[in-house]
């Protein structure tokens, strides 16, 4: 009995953080958020928020949470009217038979939670909520994607608050990527776009979005490359010096990837995709059977694209990140021109990356050996077209197998959990060799840099 007790006692205890967690719009850890769909009742403030919305939605409603986005609550507390408190914005359905998504806005006025608006989409999903300032005046606007449980492209709905209400604004695009960000630098936010139309025969497009008198006005659009199925990933800041923008991973019908830039020009005033060419929409140079994503890989804020190329003599499938060079590329806005920023072999599989010595850009090639979880790194022969001396042995050892064996000739250069990777020299003579210590700071965790 003292045992079941306790249990009852432990339980209650992890359902009031989680709880607590829920409504104060933070993030789960080691919780199944959906897992909660209808939480146990809070107490104090939290607890009038939530009659409100019992009162709303009934007995059996079903809490909604975002699929994406920074923000994943069902009930999210931010300052929307200006104040000096947060508001609070609920997502929900009511009752089984409901397939339509409802949100509710509350505000905290003379100690009660009242209702400042409630809307209803008839969209079954909620892809993600986020908030921004579109209009300049120093509060934030809710922008929601609304989703489908097809997994089709997503609406968009805006949320501005007005003489005590929130008040809805439509637009009509819908969108597989989004981003929210002051790309023009007028100190407000404007709203980006990336759609995929379920036409084929239609283009496939990005758009950029500006709130102007309480309406969302399109300040541009652009074509982006052909054949591309979904996106895989976004990325938003700045993709040259002092300019923002985004950098979009896609992949296309044949598996392949590419990356597409695009920035708001402000002395064109136009929106620019440099990496597409409209007379040679194949011909993008990010294009690549690799399967690696944008990433500010030098830590310098600013975003760079990988450009793959494939290692002369490489005998493996295209698709081995290990028989590929990636050119980490940055854009000059200014002069439209792209500079390399690091070059590097990616080995995936084993989690790490190796930067590569000037000296070895364009001379070697690889080998991997998967059973053995060994890469060795060869000058290439160009005259020959064959692998020449082995210049570098990469090698994955447990931990255990490092402290008992401690193979001879090996460098350790990372260690990661139960796994070390090491790295020997065999041919340091060579024409192309570079000594093992230099070697090691050449060395990254397959996370470093992304």
């Amino acid at each position: 009995m003292k045992l079941r007790k306790k249990c009852r006692v432990w339980k209650a205890a992890v359902l009031g953080v989680a709880a607590s967690l829920l409504l104060s719009g933070c993030s789960f850890t080691g919780l199944d958020a959906r897992s909660l769909m209808h939480p146990p009742r809070p107490t104090g403030e939290k607890a009038d928020i939530y009659a409100l919305l019992e009162s709303k939605a009934g007995k059996n409603f079903t809490l909604k949470y975002p699929a994406a986005g920074d923000y994943r609550s069902a009930i999210i507390q931010h300052n929307l009217c200006g104040n000096s408190h947060a508001e609070a914005v609920a997502l929900y359905q009511r009752g089984d038979d409901d397939t339509s998504v409802n949100i509710l806005f509350t505000a905290d006025e003379d100690g009660k939670w009242k209702d400042i608006g409630s809307f209803t989409n008839p969209g079954a999903q909620v892809d993600r909520i986020c908030f921004g300032d579109l209009d300049g005046d120093g509060t934030d606007e809710t922008i929601v994607g609304w989703g489908s449980s097809t997994g089709s492209a997503s609406t968009i709905s805006v949320y501005k608050y007005s003489k005590g209400r929130m008040n809805e604004i439509k637009l009509d695009q819908t969108y597989n990527e989004i981003a929210l960000m002051d790309f023009d630098g007028d100190g407000k936010k404007e709203l980006f776009t990336a759609s995929i139309p379920t036409d084929s025969q239609q283009p496939i497009t990005a758009g950029l979005f500006r709130m102007k008198d309480s309406a969302l006005q399109l300040m541009g659009s652009i074509r982006l490359d052909t054949g591309i199925s979904k996106f895989s990933g976004l990325a938003a800041g700045d993709v040259s010096k002092g300019q923002p923008g985004v950098v979009l991973d896609c992949v296309q019908t044949n598996s392949k990837t590419l990356s597409e830039l695009i920035y708001w020009n402000k002395k064109k005033n136009t929106l620019c995709a440099p990496l597409y060419n409209a007379q040679s929409p194949l011909q993008n140079v990010t294009l690549r059977d690799m399967s690696v994503a944008c990433s500010d890989i030098n830590s310098d804020k600013i975003l760079e694209f990988p450009i793959v190329t494939r290692l002369p003599g490489y005998t493996g499938t295209a698709a081995d990140d290990v028989g590929n060079e990636v050119q980490w590329t940055r854009f000059d806005s200014a002069s439209g021109n792209y500079a390399t920023v690091s070059c590097m072999i990616i080995n995936a599989r084993d989690g790490y990356r190796v930067v590569l010595p000037d000296k070895w850009k364009d001379t070697i090639t690889t080998k991997q050996d998967v059973s053995a979880r060994k890469l060795t790194f060869y000058a290439f022969d160009s005259a020959k077209g064959t692998a020449g001396s082995p210049l570098l042995v990469v090698q994955i050892f447990s931990k255990s197998e490092w402290n008992s064996k401690k193979p001879e000739g090996f460098t350790e250069v990372l260690a990661d959990g139960s796994l070390i990777t090491a790295i020997s020299c065999p041919t340091p003579k060579a024409a192309l060799a570079i000594p093992a210590a230099q070697l090691k700071q050449c060395f990254q965790t397959a996370a470093d840099g992304a």
